[in-house]
């Protein structure tokens, strides 16, 4: 798992890379073309995040990448495909925006033309789904709203020596994301004004890309590494390869259910440490009037001054005459009316001191003496739900790297 984050953190845009005679050749993949310009582009905004990365390694993570999604992206289901290639257009226009932000220029308002009228009911009114009968998505236009949306004009801009761009309401609304098309089927005007102009100004910056020497192929090659990228990611969500644990996707739910026993026991051996529970601890406390008070005598605390004799000086509450002063008692999960300042104490490691915490009124200081787990077993039904999830995932990394590496081993790639 971690050699796939790491690789994908690469592929992902997440690192720099080191610049190299390598910059301006062109890679090939299988006889396809990737402008060597486009890859140069990447480049230029990768090296802004200033970490050093051999350049060969990431025109390999551009070809696992394009490889990829030539053979995945058919595989995704709508819920990951269905705004891939919104995110194309707005991934590659940040990659311009991070290379030439501070030459190009912004101000699209010179070339708008045509700005048409409408009112917030219009907006909710074409967009909203019906009241009545089955609605399986809110946010999917109908057909009859799709040809209302398309003809409602919002706004159209002419660049010098480029023709005329028309963007209507369907448009917009088919390359925003769920949030956005929310804001929109309520009809907020001053959400659609903005999207109008960030799409203006993302035409806007292809085109003076353009004029900066960069061939139609050249932008086309842009949005494919983008392509690739978005691919490969939302194929590593689509089969619950990510940080999320508990987002369970129904490739990772397949799997898991298919775990053996013997895997499910090898895993939970290696890794006993993290199916512990505590037991019981052994606790003090102490309370004080006000946030000041506390801060005041934490920071003693930090200073080497005991627990013990921070209790019996500044504690308001009658443990201070326990012994040790303080004590709270031996404190277990299962036992009856647990108040909020033990629960808090089972949370902490043992020989700890916390920060002072609001707790009914007053302010908690609470030292943990110290603490027993108990080990849980593999039997318990959340720790085997935890650990077939584990091995599922790794299964699937190992599945999907295999995939990615023979790809790779039976293709043709030059310019690496």
């Amino acid at each position: 798992m971690r050699a796939i984050i790491q690789r994908s953190l690469l592929v992902l845009g997440l690192t720099g890379i080191c610049l190299s005679a390598l910059g301006s050749q062109d890679m090939r993949i299988n006889g396809e073309r990737l402008p060597g310009k486009s890859i140069g582009l990447l480049e230029q905004a990768m090296t802004r995040v200033k970490f050093n990365t051999d350049l060969r390694l990431l025109r390999t993570g551009l070809a696992e990448n394009h490889l990829l999604a030539r053979e995945v992206e058919a595989e995704l289901s709508t819920k990951y495909s269905g705004d891939l290639d919104a995110l194309v257009e707005r991934e590659a226009a940040n990659l311009i925006e991070q290379v030439y932000g501070r030459q190009f220029d912004h101000d699209v308002r010179p070339f708008l033309r045509q700005p048409q009228a409408l009112s917030s009911a219009r907006l909710r009114q074409v967009l909203t789904a019906p009241t009545q009968g089955m609605v399986l998505d809110s946010l999917q236009l109908s057909p009859q709203q799709q040809a209302d949306a398309a003809q409602v004009q919002l706004i159209s801009w002419q660049f010098p020596g480029q023709a005329e761009q028309r963007l209507n309401l369907l448009e917009l609304y088919q390359g925003d994301n769920v949030q956005g098309r929310v804001e929109l089927q309520q009809g907020n005007l001053v959400y659609l004004a903005e999207q109008v102009r960030q799409q203006a100004l993302r035409d806007y910056l292809w085109y003076q890309l353009g004029e900066k020497g960069f061939s139609a192929d050249e932008q086309a090659g842009i949005r494919q590494l983008v392509r690739d990228k978005l691919v490969r990611h939302k194929y590593l969500h689509q089969l619950g390869l990510h940080n999320d644990f508990h987002h369970e996707t129904a490739s990772l739910r397949e799997r898991a259910s298919r775990v053996s026993d013997a895997d499910a026991e090898a895993y939970y051996q290696r890794n006993l440490q993290l199916y512990l529970n505590v037991a019981q601890v052994q606790a003090s406390h102490i309370r004080l009037a006000d946030q000041a008070s506390a801060d005041r005598v934490y920071a003693e605390l930090q200073q080497d001054l005991s627990f013990d004799e921070a209790v019996r000086r500044y504690s308001l509450a009658d443990t201070k005459n326990n012994t040790p002063p303080g004590d709270l008692g031996l404190i277990r999960p299962q036992d009856a009316q647990l108040d909020f300042l033990r629960k808090t104490a089972l949370l902490q490691k043992a020989n700890s001191v916390s920060q002072p915490m609001l707790i009914d009124g007053a302010f908690e200081i609470v030292q943990v003496r110290s603490r027993e787990d108990k080990q849980l077993p593999l039997s318990d039904p959340s720790v085997r739900y935890e650990v077939n999830q584990a091995v599922a995932k790794e299964q699937l990394t190992q599945a999907f790297q295999a995939r990615v590496d023979a790809l790779l081993a039976n293709a043709k790639v030059e310019g690496l």
